[in-house]
């Protein structure tokens, strides 16, 4: 092995990561299309807005926490605002900065779809994994994640504690 080239062993595991990282996501658009006409990113943004206190957030916020580039969070929440599922205001204690709220809409489509998504995900990761390998799972996308955008991993919910 060289040092310029992935081991066998490397290449392998590279190439299934990119593989879960390009069809996990497009299965999940696929499912969510067809539910609620949203894309996986656009459902992303709803389920942080309903998870988060008063439903609404920081742009800045939103976009660590729904893990989209601010750029790419600008144009799905314009997608959003138009369909009534949120709605976007400057933030009074500080003009600069844009706030995004869930409207009654969007949280009863969140509410609707919500159960369906986490079957989804739960047959197609969790429900593939033995509970040491769902840790291992956490584990290993907090590892890489960090040093990439660590202020994804600092909006997170703290870790769970366990057995």
């Amino acid at each position: 092995m060289t040092d310029d080239r992935l081991s066998l062993q490397e290449d392998r595991t590279w190439a299934l990561l990119v593989g879960v990282m390009m069809w996990l996501p497009a299965e999940l658009d696929t499912w969510l299309e067809d539910a609620a006409d949203l894309s996986h990113a656009e459902f992303g943004v709803l389920r942080c807005l309903s998870t988060s206190e008063d439903r609404e957030i920081h742009m800045s916020r939103l976009a660590a926490t729904a893990s989209v580039t601010p750029s790419h969070l600008s144009r799905i929440v314009g997608r959003l605002e138009r369909r009534g599922l949120l709605l976007r205001s400057t933030d009074p204690a500080d003009a600069r900065r844009t706030l995004a709220r869930l409207s009654k809409s969007g949280a009863t489509l969140v509410d609707a779809v919500e159960p369906g998504y986490v079957t989804q995900v739960r047959e197609r990761v969790f429900g593939l994994l033995s509970p040491s390998q769902a840790d291992q799972l956490e584990d290993l996308a907090e590892a890489i994640l960090t040093p990439l955008r660590g202020e994804c991993i600092a909006v997170l919910p703290p870790r769970a504690s366990r057995p």
